[in-house]
């Protein structure tokens, strides 16, 4: 297995409890239908545990997605192959209509998705009518003839 560090932070100008967010990421991160089942394994450190490897997954507005260099602040982003992951906030507390997944398992996708960049995967197209949405399928955006799916 692979392990891959994390830690977990909130925007100072967001409005969410640090403590629930870092538990949201663990359970997510920890489904076994997710990326452990392709061999890896996620282990959160706090700040001081810290390596120029750890996956900084931050909870963060617009205003801090816009400044970090992601194309679109409407939507999460994580750089490929990189360690900066940001979710943002305002699909984390509605979620996407267009992703037809109910809020808990917009959030599942929204992690796995962007730890997935992370990991090194590029988005993928819908495999065909009626199959699942791919993990790397930008379903925020819509997932056309697919249906909707958190695992990967």
């Amino acid at each position: 297995m692979k392990t891959v560090t994390y830690l977990t932070r909130v925007d100072p100008d967001v409005r969410y409890d640090a403590m629930r967010f870092a538990s949201e990421v663990d359970m997510y991160l920890a489904d076994p239908e997710g990326w452990e089942s392709k061999g890896y394994n996620f282990i959160r450190v706090g700040p001081r545990q810290k390596t120029s490897n750890t996956v900084v997954i931050q909870l963060s507005s617009t205003s801090t997605i816009a400044k970090s260099g992601c194309e679109n602040p409407s939507l999460s982003c994580a750089v490929m192959n990189g360690t900066e992951l940001h979710v943002n906030i305002v699909r984390w507390m509605r979620g996407s209509p267009q992703s037809g997944l109910p809020l808990d398992e917009y959030r599942q996708y929204v992690i796995s998705h962007e730890i997935g960049h992370i990991l090194g995967h590029d988005h993928v197209k819908c495999p065909g009518p009626g199959q699942p949405a791919p993990i790397m399928m930008q379903q925020t955006l819509g997932i056309g003839s697919c249906s909707p799916n958190t695992h990967i």
